[in-house]
């Protein structure tokens, strides 16, 4: 059978589309996975998982197939996607504490979009799960001393002790309460965002308005369920919420939340609405790629400098066999002296294979070097000029460049230079409070999602 979510068609995946050839489905277990933590305790493993496939789901397939939808008129050019949030979320009271200022700035960003380009601008926080982080070395020195590295709070601590970098399973179940915490914690915030929108009238044309294709419903409590979207009202565009996005990376978790939708057969993973796999990640004959050709969830892939134009096609075959519209998100994380080269190339490689993807670029990963004291960081004029290669070369190249992935703080911390920020490398140590990579702070933020309308409006 086919569902059919507005323009998007949900088909099972056991279900080719006429004349494509869809790669065999291999069980994932059995090829390797990169990035993995090595468990002390096996059986404690086993424990921890059992109870993991016992606990609602944190998502909904419903939900995951109006993202989709959104995916998909974003790749079409008639929406922008803005997907931002932590680089490592903290899981527990701070990890839920962090979201109300997330949640605000993403808002203000998106607002800042749709009135500069009158496009409804689809919202995806990297929250509610993105508890663990792929690290280039296996041991980084903290003072005098060398430790495991610190791989995300779902796997181990980033205090700087031996025993507090021991990977332990039971931080599954704390990552997993933590990230219902916070999806609670976004409903209450839709809630009130619809609440205080209604005496401005809220009517099923500004709804329509927002989305030409009709994906949503007008109705008041489709509204507040289907959070993740920039609507209009009134003349001006107003945010309802966030979908869920993180890392697939730890599948020892992410397997435990995989559930089969009675409706369509289909099996989703239901830790995120849209899961994504990195650079790190993405070896065709790897355990994510295979793992992911078989969610029905659109999916998001990071494409960094090292890539082919041939394994980019076929890594787009095994992802998106069906060219389904809204599928696949492919983030471009190149750094600005190589995205003018790099980028085209890939690009036209994409399309002459018939895959009909989103492009975004996150000029945050390919920008990151040493400061003299230490720690990571970013310039904001690296960031920008990634940014200004990216819509300069879709828009020669006659793509819709679709949309942004920032990490950002929600908070007034001091770990990007440039700005906004620090002038000098001195002033990171003021509020550099990050768990892994250096993040936007609110000004920060705001001055890179201008540029971005400015560079939609101009396209």
């Amino acid at each position: 059978m086919t569902l059919t979510t507005s323009s998007y068609q949900v088909s099972p995946i056991s279900e080719p589309a006429p004349g494509i050839r869809v790669p065999p489905v291999t069980d994932w277990r059995s090829l390797p996975a990169e990035q993995q933590p090595v468990w002390p305790d096996p059986a404690l493993l086993e424990q921890v998982q059992d109870q993991l496939t016992l606990q609602p789901p944190l998502t909904a397939p419903a939900d995951v197939r109006r993202l989709g939808s959104a995916l998909a008129h974003a790749g079409a050019g008639r929406a922008f996607l803005l997907q931002a949030g932590d680089c490592a979320e903290p899981t527990g009271t701070a990890g839920v504490a962090a979201v109300r200022g997330k949640h605000r700035i993403i808002s203000q960003m998106a607002e800042i979009i749709s009135n500069h380009t009158d496009l409804p601008t689809v919202t995806v926080g990297r929250i509610a799960g993105q508890h663990a982080k792929p690290r280039s070395v296996a041991q980084e020195t903290v003072g005098d001393r060398t430790l495991p590295v610190y791989r995300g709070d779902l796997v181990n601590d980033a205090a700087p002790h031996p025993e507090a970098r021991v990977p332990d399973p039971r931080r599954m179940l704390t990552a997993y309460r933590t990230a219902r915490a916070v999806i609670n914690e976004l409903h209450l915030i839709a809630h009130e965002t619809v609440s205080g929108l209604l005496p401005h009238t809220w009517e099923e044309d500004a709804v329509h308005a927002a989305v030409p294709t009709r994906p949503y419903d007008g109705t008041l409590r489709s509204v507040i369920r289907n959070y993740g979207r920039t609507v209009k009202v009134n003349g001006s565009w107003r945010r309802t919420g966030l979908w869920t996005s993180h890392e697939a990376l730890v599948l020892d978790y992410e397997q435990t939340l995989v559930r089969r939708d009675p409706h369509t057969g289909e099996h989703y993973l239901l830790s995120t609405h849209l899961p994504w796999i990195g650079d790190r990640t993405r070896r065709l004959d790897g355990a994510h790629v295979a793992f992911l050709t078989q969610i029905a969830n659109p999916v998001a892939c990071k494409v960094g400098p090292g890539i082919t134009p041939e394994d980019l096609t076929e890594l787009c075959g095994r992802l998106d066999p069906h060219r389904r519209p809204g599928r696949l998100t492919l983030i471009s994380r190149f750094g600005a002296g190589l995205i003018r080269e790099r980028l085209p190339v890939l690009s036209r490689a994409v399309r002459a294979a018939g895959h009909d993807v989103l492009w975004v670029c996150d000029p945050m990963h390919g920008n990151t070097f040493k400061a003299s004291n230490g720690v990571k960081t970013r310039r904001m004029s690296d960031i920008h000029a990634e940014i200004t290669a990216f819509f300069e070369v879709m828009t020669d190249a006659g793509h819709w460049p679709g949309g942004i992935h920032l990490e950002i703080a929600g908070d007034h911390v001091t770990e990007c230079l440039g700005a906004g920020g620090p002038a000098a490398e001195e002033g990171l140590t003021r509020a550099y409070r990050t768990l892994c990579d250096p993040r936007l702070n609110d000004t920060q933020a705001l001055l890179t999602i201008r540029k971005v309308a400015e560079l939609i409006a101009r396209g």
